[in-house]
């Protein structure tokens, strides 16, 4: 009978453990680690996806499915009508990189911009409308119970000199029901919309699914 040392026993128990390590690291290996995550804002909840540079879905999968709000267009055109704006488009007021993420079929867009007031008075931001939606709604990222969630923004204050940001990583505003068709490279027009002072108009470049940025 052959009798096997230590040293050759532990050989054997790392030849035979080899490929479930190689199982379970393939299994958690990032999937198209080439290409980042993005967060998409649906009515049903947060998923999380990866777009190739050409718009096709590689992967995606839930990160909450609590849905971020009841989407009743009438009701936000209802309340946008019922703040007194002023049919003026405001100077010195800036807004820079406004560009929208297509996303394919049916799933809401989303649009991010870099805002800078310069009006020598402080701006409340109450609503966005584009022709190319039929809803428009500020968003914002928050957590709840540790989980991802979207809320609506009624409104936000921008101090005279303030700056405001939109971007992937902090809040959106959800384009939803598309009016018409759109691709990559298109420009698309949004109003931005402030409580008694009055409104901005700026054309938003459209992007495909997978951008993170301008």
């Amino acid at each position: 009978m052959k009798i096997f040392s230590k040293k050759q026993m532990a050989l054997g128990v790392v030849v035979l453990l080899l490929p479930v390590a190689w199982f379970i690291l393939d299994r958690n290996k990032e999937p198209f680690p080439e290409y980042d995550w993005i967060e998409i804002c649906t009515l049903e909840g947060i998923k999380r996806a990866k777009y190739d540079n050409k718009g096709n879905l590689l992967v995606e999968e839930w990160v909450s499915q609590t849905p971020p709000h009841l989407l009743v267009p009438e009701i936000n055109n209802e309340l946008a009508a019922a703040q007194e704006m002023p049919d003026i488009e405001l100077d010195n007021l800036v807004i820079e990189q406004c560009w929208v993420r297509l996303l394919p079929g049916s799933l809401p867009a989303a649009g991010y911009f870099e805002l800078k007031n310069l009006t020598g008075q402080a701006l409340v931001l109450n609503g966005v409308e584009s022709k190319a939606y039929a809803s428009a709604i500020l968003h914002k990222n928050v957590k709840r119970q540790g989980m991802l969630a979207m809320e609506r923004i009624p409104e936000i204050t921008i101090p005279n000199n303030g700056s405001l940001s939109f971007s992937p990583k902090t809040n959106h505003i959800m384009l939803e029901k598309q009016t018409g068709s759109l691709k990559p490279g298109d420009f698309i027009t949004i109003q931005f919309n402030f409580l008694q002072a009055g409104k901005k108009t700026v054309q938003c470049k459209v992007n495909p699914a997978g951008a993170l940025e301008y």
